[in-house]
């Protein structure tokens, strides 16, 4: 039991003791709507609200009337993570293409680059003079 349950379980023990002293009818009426409020805060919470795009709200229940709206939103959200997904692919292979290019266009042949000794020559200070 959480809190919520136990403070609600607390307060009506407290509002049972302070109708000992009223009519059995207001007592009666006190229980009554109570119950009605209960019954009443149990159907809002259970009720789910979706908000379309257009500002138009589907409760709970309502895409099985308007399948057209559901399906739409799928749509669309298909669509946009489809559309992010080729952008990002092309500006990779943009950046990789401009890497190709500059290695290409360089005065040391292809193979230089897997030489072990190449890394150690990048790594060497240029100002030494070696």
């Amino acid at each position: 039991m959480n809190q919520e349950e136990l403070f609600a379980r607390q307060v009506c023990r407290v509002l049972d003791r302070g109708t000992l002293n009223l009519d059995h009818e207001i007592v009666e009426r006190l229980r009554a709507a109570r119950e009605r409020a209960l019954q009443h805060q149990r159907v809002l919470v259970h009720k789910t609200v979706l908000v379309g795009a257009d500002g138009t709200a589907l409760m709970d229940g309502d895409e099985e009337r308007h399948p057209l709206r559901t399906w739409l939103a799928m749509l669309a959200l298909l669509l946009g993570v489809s559309l992010a997904y080729v952008w990002n692919g092309y500006t990779a292979a943009t950046e990789n293409e401009e890497i190709d290019s500059a290695l290409l266009a360089d005065d040391l042949p292809p193979h230089a680059y897997l030489d072990k000794g190449f890394q150690a020559w990048l790594e060497k200070d240029p100002s030494s003079g070696d």
